[in-house]
């Protein structure tokens, strides 16, 4: 038996009176035979899927069949774009059985099964793509292929709300375990991800090139859809075999900070509410972080420890010198290094750390008079600067503030080293705060080379 002919042929040749083999009854009766077969195939078709449709270039509905579908007129679905079923999905790339989670019209989210192949013209350009959607019921089991290692393919039994906030608690615990900012959103993320069962990213789009947290190399896919600004939101799409999911977030420099996720289940609507919560929180701690480092750029006092950094001292020593000068009186900066308090916060957490600093700046402010001037130059290490204290008095007060180290009263207590780096300047010397300091901390680390608790800079360099 041979094929049946094209429709729209027979359409023509019957509209058109031209000359052909058949007469116009076989064409009628061709055409009835067409009708009818295509009949059948679209009933069989509708055994098999739920709902079928056509786009055109612009990935625009323009055919779709039947009239309803999930309790809803489909009409009103034509020259509306496909993701109106489902976000990020390209739907003039082929795709066969592509799971994804689609909204009813009734709000609720419902897994469905998408194959979908694009058509072109004579010249290979894509004009459209038509496809299937199939619904699956939540109780069916699917097999989503090889799963990500350690995933429990969530996406087929969604998270409970318990447990998105549990997941969420274990987020901000781990938020405010860490000090740095950076190290702290790269816990809070891996808190996230395993539960999950996912694999993820945390990129700051003002330095897309630093991400703050990466579990896996992004795919190109995933790479191309982050270098396009979209508004705050979540967004999704599929990228190979992997469902993924980005969520976005607004912060004051006027940047992005992305939250990605990516695996091989489908995200359910309670995952895709944790994940956006959680991109708000992570958006809102890495905000005050970049908020604080611009007040901490332009102050000059260390609000941790209520002490003077190195900008405030630096202006301080300045204009001391200036009033030691004309005294003909000598000076002399101490830096005093507290080795293992920066590690007290892993150790002991950051509650401890805390009171260890608050007892270290009390017992370094007694070191000295009421009137001299105390900066902290980073975690560990200060700068005492001694108005009119030469090179005996210095001394005398650096072997006293090593006698006993820096002893720190918490739960059990601690005994901390201390090291120091002196150097004096006498009335008229034409050195700048930089080269004292330059020459404290040489002197500092020449002492800890030869194992001494301190040591002066006796000549400038």
């Amino acid at each position: 038996m041979s094929p049946l002919p094209d429709m729209r042929t027979l359409l023509s040749q019957l509209t058109s009176g031209s000359t052909s083999d058949e007469s116009p009854q076989e064409l009628r009766n061709l055409l009835a035979s067409t009708l009818e077969s295509r009949e059948r195939w679209r009933s069989l078709l509708y055994q098999a899927v739920d709902l079928i449709f056509e786009t055109d270039t612009q990935g625009r509905i323009i055919l779709i069949s039947p009239d309803t579908w999930l309790g809803g007129p489909t009409t009103p679905l034509i020259g509306h774009p496909f993701s109106t079923f489902c976000e990020g999905v390209d739907i003039l790339r082929p795709h066969v059985g592509t799971l994804l989670q689609i909204m009813t019209p009734q709000g609720t989210s419902l897994t469905a099964i998408l194959s979908a192949a694009p058509f072109s013209d004579h010249e290979g350009r894509v004009t459209g793509a038509r496809g299937t959607l199939k619904a699956v019921s939540p109780s069916a089991s699917i097999e989503l292929g090889p799963p990500i290692p350690g995933s429990h393919l969530p996406g087929v039994h969604p998270l409970p709300d318990t447990d998105g906030l549990s997941v969420l608690a274990e987020v901000t615990a781990a938020l405010r375990k860490a000090i740095v900012p950076r190290l702290a959103s790269a816990t809070a993320m891996e808190a996230l991800v395993t539960p999950l069962g996912a694999e993820g990213a945390l990129i700051d789009t003002g330095s897309p090139k630093s991400p703050l947290f990466v579990s896996s190399p992004l795919s190109p896919d995933i790479e191309s859809v982050l270098a396009t600004h979209f508004d705050p939101g979540i967004s999704m799409f599929i990228a190979g075999n992997s469902h993924v999911l980005i969520c976005r977030e607004s912060v004051r420099s006027l940047q992005q900070l992305c939250l990605v996720l990516w695996r091989h289940a489908p995200w359910s609507v309670p995952e895709r509410q944790l994940c956006q919560t959680a991109c708000s929180l992570l958006a809102g701690f890495w905000e005050l972080d970049g908020i604080h480092r611009r007040i901490l750029t332009d102050s000059d006092y260390d609000i941790s420890s209520n002490l003077l950094n190195w900008n405030g001292l630096k202006a301080e020593i300045e204009r001391r010198c200036r009033r030691l000068d004309q005294e003909a009186m000598a000076a002399t900066l101490i830096l005093a290094r507290v080795p293992g308090l920066t590690e007290l916060s892993k150790s002991r957490g950051f509650e401890a750390s805390e009171q260890a600093l608050r007892q270290c700046v009390a017992l370094l402010r007694k070191a000295v008079r009421p009137t001299d001037a105390i900066g902290r130059l980073s975690n560990n290490t200060f700068a005492l600067w001694m108005d009119g204290g030469d090179r005996f008095a210095a001394a005398e007060r650096a072997e006293r503030m090593t006698a006993h180290g820096v002893p720190i009263l918490i739960d059990p207590p601690v005994h901390l080293p201390l090291q120091l780096g002196l150097v004096s300047r006498e009335s008229n010397a034409d050195e700048t705060p930089e080269s004292l300091l330059e020459r404290g901390l040489q002197a500092m680390q020449e002492g800890l080379a030869e194992n001494r608790k301190w040591r002066f800079s006796h000549e400038a360099p």
